[in-house]
């Protein structure tokens, strides 16, 4: 599938290196609090929506009674952020880990020989679905992009790679058509066809918003690179109307239910509605729209829409994130998570990682934003973009 060029003009944006950073900042703590907070609610809603708003973080032992993941780490992230001491690696952020480590070792330039490489060196535990079936067709000796085609991966149509890949976007901010193109590449590990679109459709978005700030242009953006025969493009299209005809959220997730919750029409299980990337991705349009560009309203309705909640928590938190920069998320969010502590930094500035294997258990949040700060600014200068200094700040002249 061709990516079509929705940017014609070739103009210069300008963003300071301490605004770039505060809002790749803002995609990483982001992604963390939309998991965090969709956590205990992952799956426990489909029918109806929360019977509360979700604005902050619920356990198993504050929960007055809503239903939850009350068996399993789901239900006790406060207890987790205590024990590890900050934030922990799910795969709303650990797969992008590895694909950190891998662009750094190949740079963004790499195959899909050398990722499906990365794949099998560190991504073996906690993976589901289209992600899990990819790996295992890995085992028998497929390489991307065979591991994600329809005829070998029957979870081609599921949630996994939207959620995975908004990392290529804040490694090209503003580079929209790279973004996309990059991610489009990495969605189709996992996935094939119309399962593809979501992903560019976020990362259109992502990228955007470094430098665009009203969230209806924004889904315009993400719109436009969406194929005109696609069934997500006509989803979209149906949310932005509902939107405009419904001042209630949970009226348009109703429709969503009704006309897009068994797309595809025929799945081995049932259950597998629930991780359509069709469902999961319309509800996180659905978010972005309604809740305006405030970080606390996009998270909340993404969580409180329910299916697979945390992911799509992840993924609007982080773009309200890259939108309004690291300081917009609330500091009880990112500072307050534990129960015996406040932290100092956010999430007390360290990232354990237990699920993906030969890499560093504990890595400073910091040094995974300037890494990823280092890696936008080569794809800045090695696409056409330039870097000067003005009144002692560095400023990026990045090339649209």
């Amino acid at each position: 599938m061709s990516i079509p060029n929705s940017l014609s003009a070739q103009e210069f944006q300008t963003i300071s290196k301490e605004e770039l950073r505060s809002k790749i900042e803002g995609y990483w703590l982001g992604q963390l609090v939309g998991n965090y907070m969709g956590f205990p609610f992952e799956f426990v809603f489909s029918e109806d929506p929360a019977p509360v708003f979700i604005d902050k973080y619920y356990n198993v032992t504050d929960s007055t009674g809503i239903k939850m993941n009350h068996t399993d780490r789901r239900g006790n992230v406060n207890i987790f952020a205590d024990a590890l001491g900050g934030a922990w690696s799910d795969d709303d952020s650990d797969i992008e880990f590895v694909t950190l480590h891998a662009v750094e070792e190949h740079g963004l330039d790499i195959n899909y020989e050398q990722i499906t490489q990365a794949w099998k060196d560190h991504i073996n535990r906690f993976i589901w679905v289209s992600n899990r079936k990819a790996r295992d067709l890995m085992e028998e000796g497929l390489v991307a992009p065979e591991t994600g085609k329809k005829e070998n991966n029957p979870y081609w149509f599921a949630i996994d790679p939207q959620l995975v890949n908004e990392i290529w976007s804040a490694f090209y901010p503003g580079m929209t058509d790279k973004a996309v193109e990059r991610a489009d590449w990495s969605s189709r590990i996992t996935s094939d066809d119309w399962g593809t679109h979501p992903t560019i459709f976020y990362a259109a978005m992502y990228s955007a918003a470094f430098f665009e700030k009203d969230v209806s242009k924004l889904y315009d953006i993400g719109l436009s690179y969406i194929p005109e025969d696609s069934p997500f493009r006509q989803g979209l299209l149906d949310v932005k109307k509902w939107h405009k005809d419904n001042p209630d959220w949970k009226t348009t997730r109703e429709l969503i239910k009704k006309n897009y919750l068994k797309y595809p029409e025929v799945v081995e299980n049932p259950w597998f509605h629930e991780v359509s990337a069709m469902v999961n991705g319309l509800c996180g349009a659905m978010a972005v729209l309604y809740g305006e560009g405030d970080f606390i309203k996009t998270t909340g309705i993404a969580v409180s829409a329910g299916y697979d909640c945390d992911n799509q928590g992840a993924t609007c938190a982080g773009l309200m994130g890259v939108l309004n920069g690291a300081k917009s998320i609330p500091r009880e969010l990112t500072h307050e998570m534990g129960y015996n502590e406040k932290w100092e930094q956010p999430f007390n500035n360290q990232y354990i990682n237990y699920s993906r294997d030969g890499l560093p258990n504990l890595t400073y949040i910091s040094d995974i934003i300037d890494r990823i700060l280092a890696i936008a600014e080569t794809a800045i200068l090695e696409n056409g973009g330039k870097k000067t200094e003005q009144e002692g700040q560095i400023i990026y002249h990045i090339k649209a």
